[in-house]
C-alpha cells in the first residue's frame, strides 16, 4: 500500500512538473506572436511551429486561458493590421526578438 502511495506521488509529481515548463503567460506570448506572425501588414511568415505549440499547450489550459489566448491573438492581428511607421516597426521588432523562439519552434 505504501508503495502504491510512493508511485501515485512521483507519478503526480512527474505530470505537473511537466506542465511547469510553459507558463500562462508564455503560452499568451506566443498566442500573441501567433496573430503578428499572421499579419500581412508586416509579412505572413509560416506559423506551423507556432500552430503546434499552441495546440500542443492549449491541451493543459483552462477555458479562460484559452479564451484569453485567442483575444491576444485577434488584438495582435488588429494592431498589426493597422501599424505604419514606427508602431510598424516596433511590431516587426517584437516578432523578430520575442516571438523568434515560437515562430521557428525553439
Amino acid at each position: 500500500m505504501k508503495m502504491l502511495i510512493i508511485t501515485t506521488l512521483v507519478a503526480t509529481s512527474l505530470a505537473g512538473a511537466a506542465n511547469a515548463g510553459v507558463s500562462n503567460f508564455q503560452y499568451l506570448e506566443a498566442a500573441r506572436c501567433r496573430g503578428l506572425a499572421s499579419s500581412e501588414n508586416l509579412g505572413t511568415l509560416d506559423t506551423a511551429a507556432i500552430d503546434a505549440f499552441l495546440r500542443r499547450e492549449g491541451a493543459s489550459r483552462t477555458l479562460a486561458v484559452k479564451a484569453s489566448a485567442q483575444k491576444k491573438m485577434s488584438e495582435a492581428v488588429k494592431a498589426a493590421a493597422a501599424a505604419d511607421g514606427a508602431k510598424k516597426s516596433k511590431l516587426l521588432s517584437e516578432r523578430e526578438g520575442v516571438c523568434a523562439a515560437y515562430i521557428n519552434g525553439g
